[in-house]
């Protein structure tokens, strides 16, 4: 789906990311409580490595070059080092999304001899990330498993979740950052999905926090441009205007081919059922591309998705960007959650 073009760069020079993005599993050690998929401990299902390696193999071969494994928490997938071994063995660039808390023994410090970046979670000052993640002592675990990181692997980074008032810590958070040696601090606003629903439904955002939130971004971005990488999951309005990476204008319309898919589509979801979405994880199953387990190539999926569904897509985005256009009162806005939702909203006979 279209991204914010301001992304942390991954790759060598002149490289695109093109994104698998993978979630094995829901176990997780963790029941967080802003948690959009209700990952929590002792859920034995997880996705069969045979099935998930044919797609990615081929998934290589129609241009995506990036693996993103979220979970759940990643640590507990059983085959994660052999998806490591193979994802890395094929070319890709391995990301690994994690709450830090297992990395101390020697499985999780042979996986990260295959992982090119990992980011882990972090909900602001130590009695504030306990109480999110429901644990105490759940800093000081992740704290510990950073310092792994800092002898284990090239670039590590931290991803936090936002709420409303985050605006008040990213200062600290920056700081933290740079402090534990850091390169990327990555901003996700709260996705209101998962046990969030039930745990976080008042946490709702409203244009006066996100304008903090994107004020406090850009003098951060600014101030600590030679430490940091700061990556904000928000937009401006005008960001987004008449800007075809946002919606297919009739001069701008997609080549329907399938080298030219992942240059439309810049990120696939593999959820935990083995689903192939595109656009964003939990939108509209109606825009399913097929299924790991179904014994499909790839290249059939998509072809038959570009045939059948294409058009659709471009109905929302168009949709989207109209909406956000003509909302004079929104200026900063969440595209990713607005195409979700518009997502359901055109297609409800097909949610969940």
């Amino acid at each position: 789906m279209p991204q914010n073009n301001e992304t942390c760069e991954t790759l060598p020079a002149g490289r695109v990311s093109k994104i698998i993005q993978i979630h094995p599993s829901l176990n997780c050690n963790l029941q967080c409580k802003h948690c959009y998929s209700s990952s929590a401990p002792g859920i034995k299902k997880e996705l069969a490595f045979d099935d998930l390696a044919n797609i990615i193999g081929q998934a290589a071969e129609v241009g995506y070059n990036v693996i993103s494994l979220s979970g759940g928490e990643p640590f507990l997938y059983q085959q994660l080092e052999e998806l490591v071994r193979f994802s890395k063995a094929a070319g890709y660039f391995n990301s690994v999304t994690s709450n830090g808390m297992l990395l101390k023994g020697s499985r999780a410090k042979n996986i990260l001899k295959h992982v090119d970046l990992v980011a882990v979670s972090i909900d602001g000052k130590e009695e504030q990330h306990d109480q999110m993640r429901c644990q105490t002592g759940a800093f000081k675990k992740m704290r510990e498993g950073v310092a792994v990181l800092r002898d284990s692997i090239k670039s590590y980074g931290f991803i936090h979740t936002l709420l409303p008032d985050s605006w008040k810590i990213l200062s600290w958070l920056a700081g933290f950052a740079i402090d534990e040696k850091a390169s990327l601090l990555h901003l996700h606003p709260l996705e209101m999905s998962g046990r969030a629903i039930h745990t976080l439904g008042g946490s709702l955002f409203n244009q006066t926090n996100l304008y903090k939130i994107y004020i406090s971004h850009y003098y951060l971005q600014t101030y600590f441009e030679n430490d940091l990488f700061i990556q904000l999951d928000l937009l401006h309005r005008n960001n987004i205007r008449n800007n075809p990476n946002f919606v297919f204008h009739e001069n701008c319309k997609p080549q329907l081919t399938i080298t030219g898919f992942s240059s439309i589509f810049k990120e696939l979801i593999i959820n935990e059922n083995g689903d192939i979405l595109p656009i964003a994880h939990g939108c509209s199953p109606f825009f399913t591309i097929g299924n790991i387990y179904s014994g499909e190539k790839l290249s059939s999926m998509i072809d038959r998705f570009m045939q059948e569904k294409m058009n659709y897509v471009i109905d929302l985005f168009q949709t989207t960007y109209d909406s956000i256009m003509d909302d004079k009162e929104q200026e900063i806005v969440n595209w990713s959650e607005m195409v979700i939702r518009q997502s359901f909203t055109l297609f409800p006979l097909h949610a969940a």
